[in-house]
């Protein structure tokens, strides 16, 4: 049995004032996958956080009149939430309370508590090029023993098309509900440098404007926990792209690299960048680790919207521990489905998700035993793994799990 109590006491000039759609709100998710399942939001959605800029425009854009009756409470909602969030010169502060009988063990999307106990206050704001949000968390007896934390902080800067953030911010990365793979709220996020592409364009190139829009999330953060090897980088990056309307792709990847003892040279960067981070690689020797560059995760997931008479998505998401023949091998899995409908225009949104973080045996050497199981958030050197403060970075259920 789980209990979970929470109180917020928020005041400022608006409800809120960020420029990010964040990963601790599901309900206005579920309003955005109803929106894009209809169509009406065009832009890339599998990447969070998103920014509101193109999800505002598509809305602008958007003739009401082809919207379903019943989805007009829904497309006005999240316009309003759109156009109140990003207005200039806002600020807005939030105390926030939370008590619960045990800490949450197991998180999915839209969860904000961690521990049994919290209390969290915070202030942001933003103006036409910068955005900030301070944020404190107290957990006494927290599970980690991270009693002091300063999750979801950030200074952000827009430069063109690009948003360049310095902070500690939650990202998911994929179109899972329950689970991602490679990336997700599950673990603390990690002080990291931050970049994004703010409007999903399109090439104009006729060579490249099939992709469609488009986004890129780069981060380099530092996994600043106690390890037996510490201070070891974590890398990532990620292009989403929609080439029809009904069809999302999303192409991610991350690393571990560096750290004390480890090669942090440029040439290793190269090396771990273009994948020549096996053994029997390059100028790798099985015999020696010692200049390996790193452990990757990278892989690929799809999004399709159907035209039905209920707005859906059918999804999956693939990602491998390993390469071969420059593409992931020993991959784990993820398949998924979602249905909206609107009642008595409240959203209600239906998720079926299966994941099982065993590994296939793709790419494993011919006759030899392979079980799948130890190796997707496991490493020879990295040897606490895919993990940051003891929790995975990717799935929630971590290693070797099968979850439905």
């Amino acid at each position: 049995k789980y209990i979970v109590l929470s109180v917020s006491i928020m005041w400022g000039v608006l409800a809120n004032s960020e420029p990010f759609i964040k990963t601790d709100n599901l309900w206005l998710r579920t309003d955005i996958e109803a929106l894009a399942n209809l169509g009406v939001v065009k832009t890339p959605i599998t990447t969070w956080p998103l920014t509101w800029g193109p999800v505002l425009k598509d809305l602008q854009n958007a003739n009401v009149n082809s919207i379903p009756e019943q989805y007009h409470s829904t497309f006005f909602r999240v316009l309003r939430t759109g156009r109140r969030e990003t207005g200039d010169d806002n600020a807005f502060t939030e105390l926030r309370i939370s008590a619960s009988q045990e800490p949450q063990l197991l998180r999915y999307f839209g969860d904000k508590a961690r521990d049994k106990r919290e209390f969290s206050t915070r202030t942001s704001g933003m103006s036409n090029n910068f955005a900030w949000n301070l944020e404190v968390t107290l957990a006494p007896d927290s599970v980690d023993s991270d009693d002091k934390r300063f999750d979801g902080s950030y200074v952000s800067a827009i430069g063109g098309n690009w948003v360049f953030s310095l902070g500690q911010i939650e990202q998911w990365w994929g179109p899972g509900f329950q689970h991602s793979i490679i990336l997700s709220n599950n673990a603390k996020p990690i002080p990291a440098v931050y970049l994004k592409r703010n409007y999903a364009e399109a090439f104009e190139t006729p060579l490249l404007s099939w992709i469609g829009p488009w986004t890129f999330n780069g981060f380099i953060g530092q996994l600043d926990d106690q390890r037996t090897i510490d201070q070891a980088k974590l890398i990532g990056m990620s292009v989403a792209f929609k080439p029809f309307d009904s069809l999302e792709v999303g192409l991610r990847r991350t690393a571990q690299w560096g750290g004390e003892g480890r090669p942090e040279t440029f040439d290793s960067f190269i090396d771990m960048m273009i994948g020549l981070d096996n053994c029997d690689e390059g100028s790798l020797s099985c015999e020696d680790n010692s200049n390996e560059p790193g452990n990757q995760l990278a892989g690929i997931d799809l999004t399709w919207r159907p035209n039905w008479v209920v707005p859906a998505s059918l999804y999956m998401q693939t990602i491998g521990e390993d390469e071969a023949g420059y593409a992931p091998s020993k991959k784990s899995f993820l398949y998924g489905a979602s249905l909206n409908a609107a009642v008595f225009d409240n959203p209600l949104m239906i998720s079926l998700e299966y994941t099982d973080t065993k590994v296939d045996g793709d790419g494993n050497t011919p006759g030899e035993e392979f079980s799948g199981y130890n190796v997707m958030y496991e490493h020879g050197i990295y040897r606490d793994g895919y993990r940051y403060l003891g929790r995975s970075i990717g799935s929630t259920v971590d290693n070797d799990s099968l979850a439905t």
